[in-house]
């Protein structure tokens, strides 16, 4: 009984320490790369565009009516010369395709592909990508804005002259637009502290694994080498940046795309959002774990085995919890060695969100003064992330028996309301396809802003900043006594022992900030070391020339359809797609099939993409 006491302790100890240090050594990892990026990269000024390509802005729609019209203005009004904007509506249940129908009359540069049946976002782009007539794509949320010079950045990646023939896609900068409620900023810092941070330490790794749906430009040939979107993954940006790193094509970060979105305020809205998130990291695992037989990926195995701890770790933080309140319910050991550590996790936490946020203050100017709800990240969304990974579990199970991942009405925000765009209306409706819907001319002002910074219900206000002073008192409290501790053991002093805080608990301290410091001077070495070897051996690498633009002839081929019918498809300025295939106005051969395949359909179609990859 000992020896299996013992076994069974050892082992729990090495959980805590993964649970303790994995978030250190990645948040310090994370800080690093961004440095590294900023000083080496995103410091530069982008290179002149020697040309502007055609450029197909696809917009997949799903009841999306309250945004729509105000998001296609704005995409109206870009500064680049040469695009088109493609909406998408996947069988909505509102009245959005009759204001897409609207907005394609109403604007030159507007086309509207208008499914019959809600097959999924990754199904949409899908089909976006056989009516679209430009040689890039680029994919922006049905209810996020542009900045005017996106396009410009965007592109200025792929018509680099030293590498852009080996760029695939380039992933912009999404910021958050409502900000009228603790979740709302909780996830601004989000976004600025963790999801940018990683992908700026992913573009010093050389391998950026996930790009943001919200707002990514393609290049329209590294699609179809890679079979274009997973329309059975529930996120359909996870599965095609690994596809296309998995064809070695080059995925990058542009910080100055500036994309401006609508999150969740609700925590059923939030718990949603993170389920499908986790989701899709999960079936990313299962399904790219052939990577590993082939030696040429070996750049891919750090951010395979990255994907796997942080999934790992949710859990065995989860069980972690569990365990210490059993043992607090029954009396057993203290809890104070955890509070401790946590309070030491959290100081780290707040390195790591003041410099990424001081990365983010030139693209978001009053960023810092939602530094303060940042205190709540590691408490609240530690165990939400913790919970909904492991609720993720059964569907990522359950989704490889589907053959179409659909999606639901996503929670925009309660902060919206007031934003929503009057559209005139005429009482005789004239035009039987949008019911006389007449969209107005877009009023524009010098000092308009995207942000929506509306006020919060007062007894949420208050608890949020009770919480909030809360949360900063305990990190604050924690360093003021760390600092006058080492002062008076400097002096050969005792320190005072406060509630918790004590001299053993001190020297913990010391020795965790040591080990710390090892971590950082260890990664700071390895990344520079890393980034120099990736562009001495991978910089001037051509591993292929600049390809031509995809012809609807090759197009045709892909979907096994007639070039006259794609050629077809391009030119319409509203276009139709029924459950069972494509107009019969086009003669069509074949039928394209949208709706559910057979099994035996999908395992040939996997077969098929086992074999491009």
């Amino acid at each position: 009984m000992d020896i299996i006491f013992d076994f069974v302790l050892n082992h729990f100890k090495v959980i805590e320490l993964i649970v303790f240090w994995y978030p250190i050594t990645m948040g310090l990892l994370w800080v690093v790369g961004g440095i590294i990026y900023y000083f080496r990269i995103e410091r530069k000024e982008p290179l002149p565009l020697p040309s502007t390509p055609m450029v197909s802005v696809l917009v997949p729609a799903y009841n999306e009516s309250d945004n729509l019209v105000d998001v296609v203005q704005h995409l109206n009004e870009l500064n680049y010369p040469n695009y088109e904007i493609l909406i998408i509506n996947d069988g909505s249940k509102d009245d959005t395709a009759k204001y897409a129908t609207a907005l394609a009359n109403k604007y030159e540069r507007v086309r509207f592909v208008d499914l019959q049946e809600n097959c999924g976002k990754a199904n949409a782009l899908y089909l976006g990508y056989l009516a679209s007539k430009g040689e890039y794509l680029v994919c922006v949320d049905g209810d996020s804005y542009l900045d005017k010079d996106c396009l410009r950045y965007l592109m200025s990646h792929f018509l680099n002259p030293h590498n852009g023939e080996r760029v695939g896609a380039v992933t912009g900068n999404p910021r958050v637009r409502n900000r009228s409620s603790l979740f709302a900023k909780i996830q601004l810092c989000e976004y600025a502290s963790i999801i940018s941070l990683i992908k700026r330490t992913q573009r010093i790794w050389g391998k950026v694994m996930t790009v943001s749906g919200v707002v990514v430009a393609y290049r329209k040939a590294a699609l179809m080498d890679c079979g274009l979107w997973d329309r059975d993954m529930i996120t359909e940006d996870i599965g095609v940046t690994w596809k296309l790193e998995r064809n070695f094509w080059d995925i990058r970060y542009e910080p100055n795309a500036l994309c401006w979105m609508l999150v969740p305020e609700t925590l059923k809205g939030l718990v949603k959002q993170r389920k499908r998130w986790a989701q899709g990291g999960q079936e990313v695992i299962m399904r790219h774990a052939g990577i590993f037989k082939s030696w040429r990926r070996k750049r891919m195995y750090p951010i395979y085995i990255e994907q796997v701890m942080s999934t790992l770790w949710v859990v065995l933080w989860l069980l972690l919890t569990l365990t210490e309140i059993f043992k607090l319910c029954f009396g057993i050991g203290s809890y104070m060695p955890y509070l401790w550590k946590s309070q030491y996790l959290s100081v780290i936490c707040m390195v790591q969100f003041i410099v990424a946020l001081k990365l983010e203050k030139r693209y978001d100017k009053t960023i810092f003064k939602y530094m303060l709800v940042a205190a709540w990240y590691p408490i609240v969304y530690w165990i939400i992330s913790g919970l909904v990974a492991l609720a993720a579990i059964p569907s990522t199970i359950k989704s490889r028996t589907i053959n179409l991942a659909r999606w639901n009405s996503p929670d925009r925000g309660i902060g919206t309301d007031t934003q929503k765009l009057v559209v005139a209306v005429t009482e005789s409706g004239t035009n039987d396809e949008t019911d006389g819907i007449v969209i107005p001319d877009r009023k524009t002002s010098e000092d308009e802003s995207p942000i929506i910074d509306g006020k919060q219900v007062l007894w949420k206000r208050i608890i949020e900043i009770v919480f909030t002073c809360a949360a900063w008192a305990f990190i604050l409290v924690y360093f003021a006594y760390c600092i006058y501790g080492y002062g008076c053991l400097v002096l050969g002093k005792t320190p005072i022992s406060i509630w918790i805080y004590n001299t053993e608990m001190l020297m913990e301290t010391k020795r965790l900030l040591f080990v710390t410091l090892i971590i950082l001077l260890v990664e700071i070495v390895f990344m520079i070391f890393w980034k120099e070897y990736n562009r001495i051996r991978f910089g001037r690498l051509n591993r292929r020339k600049f390809m031509p633009d995809v012809t609807t002839e090759q197009v045709a081929e892909f979907f096994d359809l007639p070039e006259s019918t794609v050629s077809g498809m391009q030119e319409l300025k509203i276009l139709t797609l029924t459950r069972n295939g494509i107009p019969d106005d086009f003669k069509a051969e074949r039928k394209f099939f949208l709706s559910e395949k057979t099994e035996a359909n999908r395992k040939t179609d996997r077969n098929t993409n086992k074999k491009q990859l």
